[in-house]
């Protein structure tokens, strides 16, 4: 009996120890699963971090771009503007040089009307 009562408790014994041993591999699983989770909603948050940042980073280079499409159109219509007032230079210009001309002919004629009235009234005084 003093050996059926030791085989039993040695018996329980084991049965705990397997018992506690199943809850520990329990335990740890579920341990497991859980920093699992943990690091699956890590990443998200991450890689969702990533997105906000990747379209901001998206958004500023398109904001760029079109300050940038905005400066060239601003150049060509400054460039567009400067060509059209050489042009309106080059009229001026044009016309000024037709000026000088047309006033150096009538000094020239005014001259020449002068010195016949001089001839003219030589040649009635001779």
């Amino acid at each position: 009996m003093k050996t059926f009562l030791i085989l039993t408790a040695f018996t329980l014994t084991l049965l705990g120890s397997h018992a506690s041993q199943a809850q520990v591999i329990t335990d740890s699983t579920q341990l497991r699963r859980q920093m699992q989770e943990q690091r699956t909603m890590d990443a998200k948050a991450t890689l969702d971090a990533q997105k906000q940042q990747s379209s901001a980073t998206k958004s500023s280079v398109n904001d760029s771009k079109a300050q940038l499409k905005d400066q060239k159109q601003a150049m060509r219509e400054q460039q567009r503007q400067m060509k059209e007032q050489k042009i309106d230079l080059k009229r001026q210009r044009a016309t000024a040089k037709e000026a000088s001309r047309q006033e150096s002919e009538a000094k020239k004629a005014l001259r020449d009307e002068k010195r016949r009235a001089r001839e003219a009234k030589k040649a009635g005084n001779v």
